[in-house]
């Protein structure tokens, strides 16, 4: 069984309220005070890979990849395969200086082309509770989670993680 996450070409784009079309501009939108802001991104510049495993009993387990160093910790009935695990990596551009918040979801299921299915948990990134661009309006950041398999689990799972920023 190998398990990784792909993220798809339209998840590359923030889900941002204040980004919102402006009749002014493709790439600027106005603020309240009549100033141009500029609309927050994300880009996603490496993919959530747990790597190769086997389930070797019919109890499951779980495989957890810290958000900040990547390493992975194999728990239950699952035989590590070898192979190079990754936490996934995202690049948030925006208005340069500006605190901005990163929402990922609780719960994601994920399935394989044969039906199977695993769900992707407790998502987490490596960012401080109240994260600011950077001068030049970029802030990159790190994330992880657990993965929780079944006990008849198998099969190349993918799922798509719906990461949302938002200015503060």
């Amino acid at each position: 069984m190998t398990a990784y996450l792909a993220f798809l070409p339209d998840m590359a784009q923030a889900q941002c309220r204040l980004c919102a079309d402006s009749p002014m501009s493709d790439s600027l939108s106005q603020t309240a005070t009549g100033k141009q802001e500029i609309p927050l991104q994300i880009e996603i510049t490496a993919n959530l890979d747990f790597s190769r495993m086997a389930l070797i009993g019919g109890g499951g387990g779980m495989v957890s990849i810290d958000p900040m160093s990547g390493a992975r910790q194999i728990s239950g009935s699952i035989a590590n395969l070898g192979g190079m695990s990754l936490h996934g990596e995202g690049r948030l551009t925006g208005e340069p200086g500006r605190n901005v918040r990163v929402s990922l979801p609780q719960r994601i299921l994920l399935s394989a082309p044969n039906g199977s299915t695993a769900e992707l948990e407790k998502l987490e990134t490596n960012l401080p509770a109240m994260a600011r661009l950077d001068p030049a309006g970029r802030l990159v950041f790190t994330f992880g989670g657990q993965l929780r398999l079944r006990g008849d689990a198998n099969g190349q799972f993918r799922g798509r993680i719906a990461i949302t920023a938002d200015y503060e």
